[in-house]
């Protein structure tokens, strides 16, 4: 039976990043936190230190490639060892490693009228296909349409679903999650937030610019034959930012940065070990 000191394989991190995703997807945590879970896993050495990233979420089922919990071993020594690896790594991006859910989402029913689906909170429609420009635009007009503005903390953009933290109106230094998935759902209980943190307008993105850099992330991030892409628009304070991830089944990962007018900040591809 595997223990704690175990080496980690890149099966192990890709399970625990998949698990990762799905909790902030959930809204149990936002995407700064999200970022610094997945920046340790894909560093992890050992089964210890992946097991330490989810002991404290709600899982939909157990991650069978960790070893279970041992009497002797505390979630607090466990964690003494998370808080060590964020400190060595710091607060900046990790490489993100998304995956295709195992659940599909719904759809609307052949023949479904206009009516009966306006009955149904959120309306689910699939694919949702938010990496093109019409779906882009459609995420942005549907959530002007249910809160009035497109302004959020941050937003993260898979193909067929995104996850919305948007601060609380009247209330800075508190936020919400919503997921979309051709329909608004959430918002999630509202979690606290730093007031003086810079929001996005997703209006004033142009989708064109923030897609072509995922269509050629391949390329620049040498990750070929990706199986995952994504992007996370969000302000840390020097403006608005893109940061485009990619990743295959092989654990090859990389990310970049870069500005809304498409101009590169950063290019951290995948190294060959």
């Amino acid at each position: 039976m595997s223990s704690l000191r175990t080496r980690a394989r890149d099966a192990d991190r890709n399970a625990l990043c998949n698990a990762l995703d799905a909790a902030y997807a959930e809204g149990q945590m936002d995407g700064a936190e999200h970022r610094e879970r997945t920046a340790t896993a894909l560093r992890a050495t050992t089964l210890g230190e992946l097991k330490a990233l989810v002991a404290d979420l709600q899982l939909e089922r157990p991650i069978a490639l960790l070893p279970p919990d041992r009497p002797q071993r505390s979630r607090g020594t466990r964690w003494a060892g998370v808080l060590v690896a964020l400190a060595l790594l710091g607060v900046g991006f990790g490489v993100g490693h998304a995956a295709a859910r195992s659940s599909a989402p719904a759809t609307v029913a052949a023949g479904e009228t206009a009516a009966a689906g306006r009955q149904v909170a959120p309306v689910v429609v699939t694919p949702a296909g938010l990496h093109t420009p019409e779906g882009f635009g459609r995420l942005v007009d549907d959530l002007r349409s249910r809160l009035g503005t497109a302004v959020v903390a941050d937003a993260t953009i898979y193909p067929d679903y995104a996850v919305l933290t948007v601060p609380v109106e009247g209330s800075p230094g508190r936020a919400q999650s919503y997921t979309y998935r051709g329909g608004l759902d959430g918002p999630s209980p509202a979690g606290t937030r730093d007031a003086d943190q810079p929001v996005v307008d997703l209006a004033t993105i142009d989708a064109a610019t923030a897609l072509g850099l995922v269509a050629g992330a391949p390329e620049s991030l040498k990750v070929p034959d990706p199986t995952s892409r994504y992007l996370i628009i969000d302000d840390e304070g020097t403006g608005p930012r893109i940061a485009v991830y990619a990743s295959n089944e092989y654990g090859e990962t990389g990310y970049l940065e870069a500005r809304p007018d498409g101009s590169i900040v950063a290019v951290h591809p995948h190294e060959a070990r």
